[in-house]
C-alpha cells in the first residue's frame, strides 16, 4: 500500500506559502488602523493586490495549478486579504495552514514500515 493511499486528509486548496503570505500580509493593518482610518482605503487596495498577486504566483508555479485555478484562488486569498481588520485573514488562514500541516503528518510513513537509513551489509 503506497503511503499517498494511505492519506485519510485530502490536500488543503491553498499551497501553506499562499495562506502564510495572506496571515502576513493582513498584519499590515493594525498599524494603518491606529494611524489614519483614510489610509486604510489605500492599505486595503494595495494589501489585496499584493495578496491576488502572492498567491497566484504561488499557486501557478509550487502548487502546480493552471493559470485559471491559480487566478480564482489568488483572487479569493486577495479579497481575504484586503479586508481591512487584521482578523479576517486569521480566521481563514491559520487553518488552511492547518490543514496542509495534518495532510503532510498523516502523509509520514508509520514507524516499522520501512527503515530510514539502511544498515550496508557486512561481509566477515
Amino acid at each position: 500500500m503506497s503511503i499517498e493511499n494511505r492519506s485519510a486528509v485530502p490536500s488543503a486548496p491553498i499551497h501553506p506559502l499562499a495562506a502564510l503570505a495572506t496571515l502576513a500580509l493582513d498584519g499590515v493593518f493594525a498599524v494603518f488602523e491606529v494611524l489614519d482610518p483614510l489610509l486604510l482605503v489605500f492599505t486595503s487596495v494595495g494589501v489585496g493586490l499584493l495578496g491576488f498577486t502572492a498567491t497566484a504566483m504561488v499557486q501557478r508555479h509550487l502548487a502546480k495549478d493552471s493559470w485559471g485555478t491559480a487566478i480564482a484562488k489568488g483572487l479569493a486569498m486577495g479579497i481575504i486579504a484586503g479586508v481591512p481588520y487584521p482578523i479576517a485573514s486569521t480566521v481563514v488562514g491559520v487553518p488552511l495552514l492547518v490543514w496542509a500541516g495534518v495532510h503532510q503528518w498523516i502523509r509520514l510513513p508509520e514507524s516499522g514500515d520501512r527503515p530510514l537509513l539502511e544498515e550496508p551489509d557486512e561481509k566477515r
